[in-house]
């Protein structure tokens, strides 16, 4: 089965650490040429949607839109009658409210991932997010006495002065929240980033780093989440259906500026420029060789906790692991396990998983 992917660019404020494809809208004109622009992109690639079981709609911020806005979206959304076993949306703390949970609830949405990223002051204003801890847990009673349990937090950790003790305050607050997942990142300095420009010349603590990683694993671990991807947290069968599509290498489909579809073997991606985007230029198109999409098998597989299931490797591309890549080497280092029925990261692994992956690149 396929994901849908559907890409909001718009938001209040641009955070300093985001690489995404947003931008701060000019009017609301724009607004609603983008929309009607999205609308008539999902009706020329509605043939996919039969094989559809999941729906993220992403940013951006898509619940900067206004209620007649993102009731247009979600309206145009279900007309395809996607039977999604996951619907979920990307939203900021401080904007919901009241009238979005009923629309979410309305057009069947069952998934929120709220973007927090910290509570601590001074890492708010380093990363330029407008809310408070008040704001964060506001949205979350709100979802829930609404009936929407299935909630993502994202935190980023290893931001430019922060301490253990800063983390330590943050996963206290989030544990607190008992909700179903959360997604924790170290942060990384992108290119065109406003901290990329600030920081390039600094470098991140990347041992206080590892010890943060290594104390989220054991608090989350010890209050009952299943560590299933090198970022990604959840309460038994919480796990997020949409994100485990990418890294198993399922096909999806996106739609929106910057949005990106794998289908048939081939990337698609929509320019990262609304212009260019409305326009329908500079779309990209990539079509895989058989090498690159087992490099990309691996290194996305390998984000699993649970790994490369060997006899899945070999029903994919009529080959086996073992004599396409030689891995020897990380096994060496205690960076891969390997039994007869899997290939996954060890504990030290985990922590360098980018020294793994550029082995296969």
């Amino acid at each position: 089965m396929r994901g849908l992917y559907i890409h909001i660019p718009f938001c209040a404020h641009i955070c300093s650490y985001c690489d995404f494809a947003k931008k701060i809208a000019v009017d609301d004109k724009q607004i609603r040429q983008y929309l009607v622009k999205l609308v008539e992109e999902m009706a020329a690639k509605s043939k996919y949607y039969s094989s559809c079981d999941t729906i993220y709609i992403g940013g951006g911020t898509p619940n900067v839109l206004n209620n007649v806005e993102l009731e247009f979206l979600l309206d145009s959304i279900s007309k395809y009658n996607i039977l999604a076993k996951e619907y979920s949306i990307e939203c900021n703390p401080e904007l919901i409210t009241a009238e979005q949970v009923n629309l979410f609830k309305k057009y069947h949405i069952n998934r929120v991932s709220l973007g927090m990223q910290t509570t601590n002051s001074s890492g708010l204003k380093l990363l330029n997010r407008h809310h408070t801890k008040t704001d964060v847990l506001k949205a979350v009673n709100l979802l829930k006495a609404n009936g929407i349990s299935n909630i993502n937090i994202d935190l980023i950790y290893a931001y430019f002065g922060e301490t253990l003790a800063d983390l330590k305050e943050d996963l206290s607050f989030l544990l607190s929240l008992d909700i179903k997942h959360i997604s924790a990142y170290s942060l990384i300095l992108e290119e065109n980033t406003k901290l990329y420009h600030l920081y390039k010349e600094k470098d991140i603590d990347q041992d206080l780093a590892a010890d943060m990683m290594d104390y989220i694993r054991q608090e989350l671990s010890g209050n009952g989440y299943n560590h299933y991807e090198i970022s990604n947290f959840a309460k038994p069968a919480y796990e997020s259906k949409h994100n485990l599509k990418y890294w198993s290498k399922d096909e999806y489909i996106g739609l929106g500026m910057g949005a990106c579809s794998y289908i048939e073997h081939k990337r698609i991606t929509n320019s990262y420029l609304i212009n260019k985007y409305l326009n329908d230029r500079d779309i990209s198109v990539e079509t895989l060789s058989l090498i690159d999409e087992k490099k990309e098998y691996i290194i996305l597989g390998l984000r699993k906790l649970s790994g490369i299931i060997k006899k899945d490797y070999v029903k994919r591309f009529n080959s086996n692991i073992t004599d396409d890549f030689n891995y020897q080497k990380l096994l060496d280092l205690d960076l891969l396990m390997e039994d007869n029925y899997t290939i996954r990261l060890t504990p030290k692994g985990i922590s360098l998983a980018n020294i793994v992956f550029e082995e296969f690149i």
